[in-house]
């Protein structure tokens, strides 16, 4: 029997630290609202279930034969990340010169892009795949149905994530208001870019 409870005591810690998704998901519902922060939040809970099903179905022991492939995906990372952040730094700047809103924000994100940069941000995380593809298959005794234990202990995982990343999407929309220009904003974007940019380093460095 897979031991969920001892996965979930592994698990909630990993959820609770601050990471890429969670700046992300609180990043576009700032920008764009409750419902942008929601899809954000389904974009980066599909990356983990796409984890999840590679795990089940053997990936993570290809993946062994071919080191090289961890480090093709910690580029993708750090490059993506950074180049979150550093968008996020030309609307801080941007709010800093004087520009309106309007003209420094062309206009909110669509759902399509939210998705997009929900999935690539965890697709693209080394944490992440280390997490799917090291750590959750020691959690399966030996003799139980690997397919079936993957998926759910990825179900379990996927759960506790989106909660955290559902009530992130809350307290961004909530902010969004507030939020909406100004030096806040300006302060909002310049810490969102610098912590991607952060993250992007420490993955490069890890």
């Amino acid at each position: 029997m897979v031991p969920i409870w001892g996965f979930v005591a592994v698990t909630v810690p990993l959820v609770l630290t601050p990471g890429a998704s969670t700046a992300v998901v609180l990043r576009n519902s700032v920008e764009g609202g409750v419902r942008a922060g929601v899809v954000t939040a389904v974009g980066t809970n599909t990356g983990s279930l796409c984890y999840g099903v590679l795990t089940a179905f053997g990936f993570a022991v290809a993946l062994q034969r071919f080191p090289s492939a961890w480090s093709v995906l910690r580029v993708g990372g750090v490059a993506y990340l950074g180049w979150l952040g550093v968008q996020s730094w030309r609307k801080a700047v941007a709010l800093g010169s004087g520009m309106p809103p309007a003209t420094a924000f062309r206009e909110a994100q669509g759902t399509w892009r939210n998705l997009y940069e929900g999935f690539v941000t965890n697709f693209l995380n080394p944490a992440v795949a280390t997490f799917y593809l090291v750590l959750l298959p020691q959690f399966i005794p030996r003799g139980d149905p690997v397919v079936a234990s993957v998926l759910t202990l990825t179900a379990v995982h996927i759960g506790l994530a989106a909660s955290w990343h559902l009530t992130w999407a809350a307290a961004g929309g909530t902010l969004a208001r507030t939020l909406a220009g100004g030096r806040p904003r300006q302060a909002l974007e310049a810490v969102a870019g610098t912590a991607l940019i952060l993250l992007a380093l420490k993955i490069a460095l890890s």
